[in-house]
């Protein structure tokens, strides 16, 4: 990996900063599901309408979601699911490393673990 003042490293820091917002990260595991319209999400997520098309223009210009129109109807999908699977690995070692933090870690892990059992 090339470390002096490399393009793709700083695509790659627009991409992070892209997925940096928490209703991003839930729009993109929801899509990862199963394309979804805006009113979808926006149910899905319980966010104004208006706010979830805010988030998809970004991520979508952003090229992490593609869309779909039928009719009326726009649909959302993932433009690659090595998306999800990198955030669900970052996240992975964020908990793994607030296990080894202590209490705090039980409580998160334990939310994560019933919100996974859902």
């Amino acid at each position: 990996m090339q470390l002096q003042d490399d393009p793709i490293l700083r695509l790659h820091a627009e991409f992070c900063r892209t997925l940096g917002h928490p209703k991003r990260l839930k729009i993109m595991a929801l899509v990862n599901q199963g394309r979804m319209s805006v009113g979808e999400i926006a149910k899905a997520i319980d966010t104004p309408l208006p706010t979830v098309s805010q988030h998809l223009r970004v991520l979508r210009n952003r090229h992490l979601v593609v869309s779909e129109k039928e009719g009326q109807t726009v649909f959302y999908r993932p433009s690659d699911p090595r998306i999800l699977e990198a955030c669900t690995l970052m996240r992975q070692v964020l908990v793994d490393g607030l296990r080894e933090r202590g209490d705090l870690a039980r409580r998160v892990a334990d939310a994560e673990t019933a919100a996974s059992d859902e």
